[in-house]
């Protein structure tokens, strides 16, 4: 398989079993590269299905999708348990075809491209494997995906199945995992490969989660961020999920990843197939730079909502972090008047609008406007905000209810619960089983129904608390294992039934900030709240992790007020709109208790963004700095311009001149820095770097505009020209 610059190689053996071969650099279509594979014998290693010949052992094998009981004792891919109890499973290969990328049934996936589809059988159990892979002309990347189907007459339990599994020769590489917690996610962690297993898992809470991200990467020592090798690995999947790397005993390395299968055994009858989550792998070997681009180019061709994905999106003004839940319609409409003076293009209804919800212990559940607060109801706001050409958007929590909903007093059964046990509540709201389709079908109706009547433009969904009652009452006993698997299944139906039913209608992903910030959700939400945190400098911080494997166009930022409401720190409003523009652009603070000077700073700032925009949606996003300044910058595809920012952090007293160097210039192309009026050529901005002023305190802002001259380096130089 030839991708824009990979291939991806593999072959089957004499036996019939699948041997990876190659995942990097293109190579010419049809060169054997069957010498890659080595075997030899091996003590201890088992000689299954070899006959006499003892070099032969799947122990040893570079395996495409490695089975479980036959003797190769690294992790498997797939694992099965038949009527008789047996796990072992021996699949071979009988067939393949070229394909239309449809996807599986019910799960986001990567559109478009060519998909090559493998089938192998296990005629013990009459099961078939099918594996599936998708390249494009335009993508580095490759999409991976399984599905076992049951052709047999006995039912038979699914207990793993991966979405991929790669084996690499060796395991000279330094793995890289986004980790963290409640407004502070996806911090990049480094650690060397050693023998053993490093596994990323989001445990059982039923969601990516804060603590680990559903990606992976792999680079060579060496590697940063604009040369080396590296490999990205990304689950296009939004549950419980496992990554690991296990660093063999022979000095291989096998990855893997998928539904974490703790906790999971689904039942598969006759006749039914079971589809895994997709995948994406991606090879670099322009360092960890060039991964990033390859996923950001991929999200946003080819998973994104194609009519969001390049459309500028609106500048708003959220009421989160304004009001709260202390609101009325006056206070509303004079935050709508300032917004809309301002420049901006949305007005966001943020939680509290619904009855019985004046603090975050009750309400969710009945969607029921609160006319004490709001007298002309959702209505009377979007008619306020349309009169001054602005659109309205709405918070929903469609996933949560509460015990003092009249949703919790008629459908108690509508909850995941154990009926054995009390609830696990939390932040006093109780999860709805999505795995039960009358619950999506109330949900849907509900959220159609305010939507329809109140033209709301945009929907944010937010889910404030993991899944822990992992027990459905709609399903049997022999199926609670899959409550975790179908929950999310029924958060995707939710999703994709208002995106076909509301086709302009924008729609923001958040989960207490980035808790389900994964390429799953991307599929139908084109932008994802990043954090609950909007500290300017710890904003920095976790965009700089997030943006390893997901675009700038993917992130939301908004200027908040200061003191911070999270850190209590103080940072400027410059400072604060340098982090933030570099994302999906708003505000999230009191515009009526701001000075006429700050709400000018503001209308600015949002003149500025509005100039900008087609930079963060379709440039190339470049990491330039990090610890103690983060910056970034975004060139335009033609080179032709590029915005930087960025925000310092500590003041230090008599501190060193710093050189900010940018990358993804063109060389030879004169640029003018239009803050400073600079002319440099991409080269020397690339080699020495802007030269940065000295900050004047903590958290100073770093925001520049290079605009590429008609001149070249050559022909300003002959006419004398300081460069």
């Amino acid at each position: 398989m030839q991708g824009k610059n990979v291939s991806y190689v593999f072959r089957k053996d004499e036996y019939g079993f699948l041997n990876h071969l190659y995942f990097g650099k293109k190579v010419a279509c049809g060169e054997d590269l069957a010498f890659v594979y080595r075997p030899c014998d091996r003590g201890f290693s088992p000689n299954f299905d070899g006959a006499e010949n003892r070099s032969f052992s799947l122990d040893t094998m570079p395996n495409e999708y490695p089975g479980a009981g036959l003797g190769d004792y690294r992790r498997p891919a797939v694992m099965v348990r038949t009527r008789d109890g047996a796990r072992q499973t021996d699949f071979r290969y009988i067939d393949h075809s070229i394909e239309t990328n449809a996807g599986a049934k019910g799960l986001p996936h990567v559109r478009g491209g060519e998909t090559l589809c493998v089938r192998l059988r296990d005629d013990r159990y009459a099961l078939t494997l099918e594996l599936y892979y998708t390249v494009w002309d335009d993508s580095d990347a490759v999409a991976r995906r399984a599905a076992l189907r049951n052709d047999g007459n006995d039912s038979v339990h699914v207990l793993n199945l991966c979405s991929f599994s790669i084996d690499l020769p060796d395991a000279d590489y330094q793995s890289l995992r986004l980790s963290g917690r409640p407004c502070s996610e996806r911090a990049p962690v480094w650690q060397d490969c050693a023998p053993g297993i490093c596994e990323l898992s989001s445990g059982q809470r039923g969601s990516s989660s804060h603590y680990l991200n559903p990606f992976l990467a792999l680079k060579r020592k060496n590697t940063d961020e604009t040369q080396g090798e590296v490999y990205g690995f990304q689950l296009v999947y939004s549950g419980s999920f496992s990554l690991s790397a296990e660093y063999t005993q022979y000095g291989g390395l096998r990855v893997r990843g998928g539904i974490d299968p703790l906790d999971f055994d689904w039942l598969l009858q006759s006749g039914e197939k079971f589809e895994t989550p997709e995948s994406v792998l991606v090879y670099s070997d322009g360092g960890l730079g060039g991964m990033s681009h390859c996923f950001h180019s991929l999200c946003r061709k080819h998973l994104m909502n194609p009519d969001f994905a390049f459309r500028v999106r609106p500048v708003l003004v959220n009421s989160w972090e304004a009001v709260y839940f202390d609101f009325d319609e006056k206070k509303l409409f004079r935050l709508i008047e300032l917004a809309a003076h301002a420049g901006m293009d949305m007005f966001v209804l943020d939680d509290g609008w619904f009855t019985c919800r004046n603090d975050d212990n009750g309400g969710l559940g009945d969607w029921e406007e609160d006319f004490s607060k709001l007298p002309c109801g959702l209505k009377g706001i979007s008619e306020k905000c349309r009169s001054l050409n602005l659109s309205f958007g709405l918070w929903f929590e469609p996933e949560m209810v509460s015990e003092n909903s009249k949703l919790f007093r008629t459908h108690p059964e509508w909850c995941l619960k154990n009926p054995e046990r009390g609830f696990v509540r939390g932040r006093n709201q109780i999860v709805l089983d999505f795995c039960n389709p009358q619950v999506v079908d109330y949900v849907y109706g509900k959220m159609e129904d305010i939507i329809e009547k109140n033209g709301i433009s945009y929907v944010k969904w937010d889910m404030n608390r993991y899944l822990a009652d992992l027990y459905s009452p709609y399903l049997p006993p022999e199926r609670q294992s899959e409550v975790q698997h179908r929950y999310v299944l029924g958060v995707y139906e939710l999703a994709s039934r208002l995106n076909r039913r509301f086709p302009d209608l924008l729609m923001e992903g958040c989960s207490g900030g980035g808790g389900r910030f994964d390429a799953g959700m991307l599929n139908y939400f084109p932008q994802i709240w990043t954090s609950d945190n909007t500290d300017a400098f710890a904003r920095a911080q976790i965009q700089y992790g997030t943006s390893f494997c997901y675009p700038p166009s993917a992130m939301t930022a908004h200027v908040s007020v200061c003191p911070n409401h999270q850190t209590g720190r103080m940072s400027g409003l410059d400072a604060r709109y340098a982090v933030a523009s570099s994302c999906i652009f708003g505000y999230e603070l009191d515009l009526t208790k701001l000075s006429q000077s700050e709400l000018d700073q503001i209308k600015e700032q949002v003149t500025a963004y509005k100039r900008d925009a087609d930079l963060v949606l379709n440039g190339d996003f470049y990491r330039l700095s990090e610890g103690d300044v983060y910056a970034f910058a975004q060139v335009s595809c033609d080179k032709s311009r590029a915005y930087v920012t960025g925000i310092t952090g500590l003041k230090q007293a008599n501190d060193k001149f710093r050189f900010l160097k940018i990358y993804g210039l063109d060389c030879a192309k004169m640029y003018r820095v239009r803050e400073t009026g600079q002319t440099m050529s991409g080269r020397v901005l690339e080699s020495i770097g802007l030269p940065l002023p000295q900050a004047e305190g903590d958290f100073f802002p770093i925001c520049y505009h290079l605009d590429g001259q008609p001149s070249s380096i050559k022909e300003a130089s002959r006419r004398g020209e300081k460069i």
